[in-house]
C-alpha cells in the first residue's frame, strides 16, 4: 500500500510538471526577453498595435474597429492570464481606431491613458471613451508635442499635435490625432495614426526628429499621406500599413505606395500581422504569412 501511495503521488508530480511546462510554452512568446516587440496588429481597416518593452512593460496605441478582432490578437500575443497595460494611448476619435479599446479599459488595469484634445464635433463613441477613461482609474494625459513618456527602456515623445490646432485641412480629426516617435537603443519607430498632407507638413516645418527605421504608414496608405518630403525625411527602412482586406477606400493607394518604394512594405491585408523587434540596434521582421 505505501509503495502504490509514493507511485500514484510520483505521477501526480510529474502530470503537474508536464502541465506546468505545457503553460510556460504557450506563455513564452508573450514574456518579456530582453528585446523590444512592436506588433501591428491585424483588426481589418484599422489601427492597432501593441508594444511590449525589454522589460515587460505593455503599451495599446488604438484598438482597430473591432472589440473582438483586438481582444483575439491581444491574446495571441500576450500571456493568458496577463491583464495589464502600463500605457493606452487613442489617437483619435475615429472608430477605426478607437472602438476596439472600449473593452480593453474595462478588461485590463491600465495605468496611464493618453490621448488628444478633438478638434471636430464628437459623438457618442468620444463620450463612451471619456467615460470609460474616467471609470478606469487610470492617470489621463493630454497628448502635445514635446510631452515624453519613459516607459521601460521605451522613450515615447509626442511628435504631434502642436499647441495650436489645424484647422480647414481635408480632415482635421486625422491631421490633429497624436503622432508618436518610439526610441528603445538605436531603433526608432514612427507612429502616425491617420496624419495627412497638412500634419506632415507641419512636422516637417517645426523640425522635430522624424527620421526612423520604421514607419506606421498614414491612413492605411491613403493617398492624401505619406508625401513625398515627408517620407523622404523620415527615410524608414520599413514600412508597415495596416489596412483591411479587399476595404472598399482602395487602400493603400498606388500612389502613397510608390512614395513608399524605397522602404521593404509589410502590409496587414497581405501578411497578416507584422511584428518587428529589435535589440537596440538590429530589426528582425515576424509576419504570420
Amino acid at each position: 500500500m505505501t509503495r502504490h501511495k509514493v507511485h500514484l503521488t510520483w505521477w501526480w508530480g510529474v502530470a503537474l510538471l508536464a502541465v506546468a511546462v505545457a503553460l510556460l510554452w504557450l506563455a513564452a512568446p508573450g514574456l518579456p526577453d530582453g528585446r523590444l516587440h512592436v506588433y501591428f496588429l491585424d483588426v481589418g481597416q484599422g489601427d492597432a498595435i501593441f508594444v511590449r518593452t525589454p522589460r515587460g512593460q505593455q503599451i495599446l496605441v488604438d484598438g482597430g474597429p473591432s472589440p473582438a478582432a483586438l481582444l483575439a490578437q491581444l491574446a495571441e500575443v500576450t500571456p493568458f492570464w496577463d491583464r495589464s497595460m502600463d500605457l493606452v494611448v487613442a489617437t483619435h476619435p475615429d472608430a477605426a481606431q478607437l472602438t476596439g479599446l472600449l473593452p480593453v479599459l474595462e478588461r485590463y488595469h491600465v495605468a496611464e491613458v493618453m490621448d488628444a484634445v478633438p478638434v471636430a464635433k464628437t459623438d457618442a463613441l468620444w463620450a463612451a471613451w471619456q467615460e470609460h477613461v474616467a471609470n478606469s482609474g487610470a492617470t489621463h494625459v493630454i497628448g502635445q508635442r514635446g510631452l515624453q513618456l519613459a516607459v521601460g527602456d521605451l522613450l515615447v515623445t509626442v511628435l504631434h499635435p502642436g499647441q495650436v490646432p489645424l484647422t480647414g485641412t481635408s480632415a482635421d480629426d486625422n491631421n490633429n490625432g497624436l503622432v508618436l516617435r518610439l526610441d528603445y537603443g538605436q531603433n526608432s519607430f514612427l507612429l502616425t495614426a491617420d496624419a495627412q498632407a497638412e500634419a506632415e507638413a507641419q512636422m516637417l516645418a517645426s523640425g522635430v526628429r522624424l527620421k526612423a527605421d520604421v514607419l506606421k504608414v498614414g491612413h492605411h496608405g491613403s493617398r492624401l499621406s505619406s508625401s513625398a518630403p515627408f517620407v523622404a525625411a523620415v527615410a524608414p527602412r520599413i514600412a508597415v500599413i495596416q489596412v483591411g482586406k479587399g476595404n472598399h477606400f482602395g487602400q493603400p493607394d498606388p500612389e502613397a505606395l510608390a512614395r513608399l518604394a524605397s522602404a521593404a512594405i509589410f502590409r496587414t491585408d497581405l501578411n497578416g500581422r507584422v511584428e518587428v523587434i529589435g535589440d537596440g540596434q538590429n530589426l528582425w521582421v515576424k509576419t504570420e504569412r
